[in-house]
């Protein structure tokens, strides 16, 4: 199969790092794996450097799923009634700077090997060291308190890494059929078929309550962007990024005030939705994150050489 038909890049930056998502997948609760590349993308300003070639588009999507009207069909445009945009799916590949690639993708329907091809093809040609997919999947989570992070890796020996990121290990499918999602099915091809790829997955719990409001929609929070900062605090740390978060401390401060304020209300007068909101309060886990802090070398030299030159305080009689 040729190059193009499974990749076209206009351009090969030098790069390290890839953050991957999908619109409208499965596993895209609290849009984590929708929302948070595309809103990387915004905010570094990075700009389109390549995309998953025709193939892809053909051998990976349906035309269309009954009852769905044009959801699941490619995208067209028509410029005074002449076409000015050939159908095609959005899988495309972004350069945010300083070794940061983001990929936004639409999940797919058939041959994920195809797709999967395409997709390590891009690590491969980009010169990528480590890839993470980013999703997000719903349970009745706190509001106010820091999201579970799920992890599954393609190699044994990132897992002594990835443990000192607040992570917990997945053990989904391990005791009941349990079909993938696609970062995880990435990841498994990764292990199986492309053993030189290190690549990761992060799974964050987004708020979403088994009752509804006072507005007949189901509690929770759609867009969760506390679950954007709980994954960026990591992946800033881990892949040494210059990224300023407060603004998405700030979405995730008002989102959370905006839910509480609704369980809240609905505790006060549903005893049943009030040990709801109890017991997942008591039951939820996660693993912590305490962003690490590095000294100016110089600094941690200055340092050592004061507790070296320290007199030793003798022992009290």
């Amino acid at each position: 199969m040729a190059d193009d038909e499974l990749l076209t890049l206009e351009s090969q930056p030098q790069a390290k790092y890839l953050i991957a998502g999908w619109r409208h997948s499965w596993s895209d609760g609290g849009e984590v794996s929708g929302g948070l590349p595309n809103y990387l993308v915004q905010l570094l300003n990075a700009r389109k450097i390549g995309e998953m070639g025709t193939q892809v588009s053909k051998m990976c999507y349906p035309f269309q799923v009954a009852g769905t009207h044009d959801t699941f069909r490619p995208t067209v445009a028509f410029h005074d009634g002449l076409p000015a945009k050939n159908m095609s799916r959005e899988n495309f590949f972004y350069d945010a700077g300083n070794g940061l690639i983001i990929f936004i993708g639409e999940e797919p329907w058939r041959h994920v090997e195809i797709y999967g091809e395409a997709f390590f093809q891009a690590v491969s040609r980009l010169g990528i060291q480590q890839t993470v997919a980013v999703e997000g999947y719903f349970g009745a989570a706190p509001p106010d308190m820091e999201r579970s992070i799920n992890c599954i890796y393609s190699r044994a020996e990132m897992k002594p890494t990835l443990e000192r990121y607040g992570v917990r290990f997945s053990n989904f499918g391990s005791d009941q059929r349990q079909g993938p999602t696609i970062g995880m099915a990435l990841v498994t091809i990764a292990h199986y078929r492309h053993p030189e790829v290190e690549m990761f997955r992060l799974g964050a719990m987004a708020p979403m309550y088994p009752f509804v409001g006072p507005n007949k929609k189901q509690v929770g929070i759609t867009t969760d962007h506390r679950s954007f900062y709980d994954i960026m605090r990591r992946l800033r740390s881990l892949f040494r990024l210059d990224l300023d978060l407060s603004d998405l401390q700030r979405r995730a401060d008002t989102d959370t005030a905006a839910l509480q304020r609704i369980l809240d209300q609905i505790a006060a007068n549903h005893q049943e939705a009030r040990e709801i909101i109890r017991k997942a309060r008591e039951e939820h886990t996660f693993a912590p994150f305490v962003e690490p802090v590095e000294l100016d070398p110089a600094l941690d030299r200055t340092l050592e050489d004061i507790l070296r030159n320290t007199p030793e305080t003798p022992d009290n009689p």
